[in-house]
């Protein structure tokens, strides 16, 4: 009975951020709608060559050497202490009475497969901050609110927020099939052992043993919070408040229940800004041009497929 009541305490507490998410929405200044044209729900995916290309050119830029600094020195001083924060993390967990276990608990499925899980206690809730599930629950929301109430604004910030979510997927389902890291709560070496470029096959068998770096949790929900602060700015202190709040919360619950290292979330927290910029650029002028203005052209991304990695083409027009 408790133990029931707790999941229901957990879940309707994340309603209720969904909700809040929703209502701040609405509140934002309404007079933003009418200077935007309305982002088409196509341009989720039709836009995915122009986000990853400025993407790619914001990240190998002169302007992004101080950034790549910070990414690797942070990276390499996490990584020397990682066991160290790993352990501790963990510690912490047993003081705080969280556990050190993930109890999120499927409550969908498909063919056999969780397509969604939710959490049942506090360190569970920690965790899914990061879960693509919330992330989707306010862009929802903020989208939802935009078509209620006919607002471009909101409805073009929540297909940005969706645009990013799927952009930077490709990008770090790239880097950890190709990096191979092990979880913690796996790991066969100290600080995790590096098997490089594992096959399709093992890679989804035995996803903790190769998806370490970088976390996926922490890219997402930098995401967010980069384009609320872009797309709201004049509440950008109480957003970065909030993002830091949230980002602290999530990281320690991904050492404590063994799925990350620290030295994962630097390259992360990069992609999910880097990404988040650039998809707030959607509406960028030449997106106002007649279809026979706009350059077509093709564009090519890394991409996994059936017994390892290879290339995809798109197409951008």
């Amino acid at each position: 009975m408790i133990r029931n009541t707790m999941k229901y305490t957990i879940l309707n507490k994340c309603l209720a951020l969904i909700t809040l998410c929703f209502c701040f929405s609405a509140w934002a200044e309404t007079e933003k709608s009418q200077r935007e044209d309305r982002l088409q729900l196509k341009e989720i995916f039709t836009r995915v060559p122009d986000t990853a290309l400025e993407t790619l050119n914001t990240s190998f830029s002169k302007s992004a050497i101080p950034g790549w600094s910070m990414v690797i020195g942070a990276t390499a001083v996490t990584y020397y202490y990682d066991e160290h924060l790993y352990h501790w993390s963990q510690q912490q967990g047993r003081d705080l009475g969280i556990g050190n276990k993930d109890n999120t608990k499927p409550v969908l499925r498909g063919f056999g497969v969780p397509l969604m899980r939710l959490p049942t206690d506090t360190g569970s809730a920690m965790y899914f901050l990061g879960d693509g599930w919330m992330h989707f629950a306010i862009a929802g929301s903020i989208m939802g609110t935009g078509y209620a109430t006919n607002s471009n604004y909101e409805v073009n910030t929540g297909i940005m927020l969706v645009h990013g979510m799927f952009v930077s997927t490709i990008f770090n389902q790239t880097l950890k099939r190709s990096f191979g890291r092990e979880s913690p709560v796996v790991k066969t070496h100290e600080r995790g052992a590096w098997n490089m470029f594992p096959s399709f096959t093992d890679y989804n068998t035995k996803t903790s043993s190769y998806d370490g770096m970088p976390s996926g949790h922490m890219m997402t929900a930098t995401l967010t919070f980069t384009i609320l602060s872009e797309r709201y700015s004049e509440y950008k202190i109480p957003i970065y408040c909030v993002g830091g709040a949230w980002l602290s919360a999530l990281g320690f619950q991904m050492m404590n229940n063994g799925v990350h290292w620290a030295s994962d979330y630097p390259l992360g927290i990069a992609m999910g800004y880097v990404v988040g910029k650039a998809s707030v650029k959607m509406l960028s002028p030449n997106k106002n041009e007649s279809p026979e203005k706009r350059e077509t052209s093709w564009f090519v991304l890394p991409s996994t497929i059936p017994g390892g990695m290879g290339l995809r083409a798109f197409k951008s027009f």
